[in-house]
């Protein structure tokens, strides 16, 4: 190979690299921000230290996406505090981002969250998305509220000085991550029970929902209604939803659960809900069928309730979740959106 066929080649090479490059720089990128919610008994950062979506907005940025923000909201509320709390934020957001609209991303209990906030304002919905949310209730909710009522007619004294301290202990947590925010356990605590959840598509949002889990679904929703304000808006937006079915610790599977201590207690509850509650596959928290919202993406993950977020510390069976997130971006960049 002569001299003049080496520089071609060299220069080839380079192109190449730089398409290569600009396509892996770009590969998140949204048209409108992204806004992750986090579930209960947590907050923006875990105990103030240890971030909720641990690693996934760092890696969603390194692949182009500046425009991932993480809302803290009540660790122990549910819509009726945790939506004003989001509004807000997402406001910040707007005003930031020069946006008009939203991806919303939630799990747990962040889910109904942003649900409930896509219904009292649909036209800022860029999409919805739910991560191993409670749209059905749970069986294992059911049980503690029925244990709850039992004892609220033996010693409602004692069941306030409870429900005071957990709130207490929510409060806590906001403060750590920097905010001190109002909180209302009950509506949280209902709202994951079957009849809760229930009254919530019914009532609420029915967006991408049906109240039988196994029944079909709208993975799109569009269409003119009055929002909170009692303002006339259009709205149009897509519906997805993701979960795991993996919290029985297999060593041979991975060898992280072997090091991460949420995996013992979420294997037990697992096999709880399994056996005792009959809930078919669930991640320890949350079952499969629960969780169907929109356009189901995946409910085979290897994934316990915490490892949907990349918690513990990133201690997760593959596949790896920052990679699902960065995946459903590009969908997302794909789509307009």
């Amino acid at each position: 190979m002569n001299t003049i066929q080496q520089y071609f080649s060299i220069l080839f090479i380079l192109i190449c690299l730089a398409i290569s490059t600009s396509t892996y720089a770009g590969y998140a990128t949204t048209k409108y921000p992204v806004v992750f919610v986090h579930g209960v008994f947590t907050g923006k950062n875990v105990l103030g230290i240890v971030p909720s979506w641990y690693g996934i907005p760092e890696k969603l940025k390194r692949f182009g996406n500046n425009k991932i923000f993480v809302a803290n909201v009540a660790a122990t509320g549910g819509p009726s505090v945790r939506v004003p709390q989001l509004s807000a934020y997402i406001d910040d957001v707007l005003t930031q981002s020069g946006a008009t609209k939203v991806h919303l991303i939630g799990h747990s209990q962040g889910g109904m969250t942003i649900r409930a906030y896509s219904a009292f304002y649909p036209e800022r919905v860029a999409s919805l998305t739910s991560i191993s949310s409670p749209n059905h209730g749970t069986k294992a909710a059911d049980v503690a509220w029925e244990i709850y009522l039992g004892l609220n007619e033996l010693s409602p004294e004692l069941v306030n000085v409870v429900v005071s301290f957990v709130e207490f202990l929510g409060w806590t947590h906001g403060l750590l991550s920097g905010d001190s925010l109002e909180q209302d356990v009950m509506p949280a605590f209902y709202n994951v029970t079957t009849q809760g959840a229930l009254e919530f598509g019914r009532e609420v949002s029915s967006y991408g929902w049906s109240e039988d889990c196994n029944a079909s679904r709208d993975t799109y929703v569009s269409g003119r209604t009055k929002n909170i304000n009692g303002l006339d808006v259009s709205y149009a937006f897509p519906v997805y939803s993701w979960s795991g079915k993996g919290a029985p610790m297999n060593l041979f599977k991975s060898g992280e659960d072997f090091l991460d201590p949420s995996a013992y207690i979420l294997t037990a509850a697992y096999w709880a809900n399994r056996t005792i509650l009959n809930e078919g596959p669930n991640d320890g928290v949350v079952s499969t069928c629960s969780n169907r919202l929109g356009k189901v993406i995946s409910e085979n993950y290897y994934w316990s309730h915490f490892d949907e977020v990349n918690h513990v510390l990133g201690l997760t069976p593959n596949p790896d979740p920052r990679s699902v997130m960065l995946t459903h971006m590009n969908r997302l960049k794909n789509k307009g959106l």
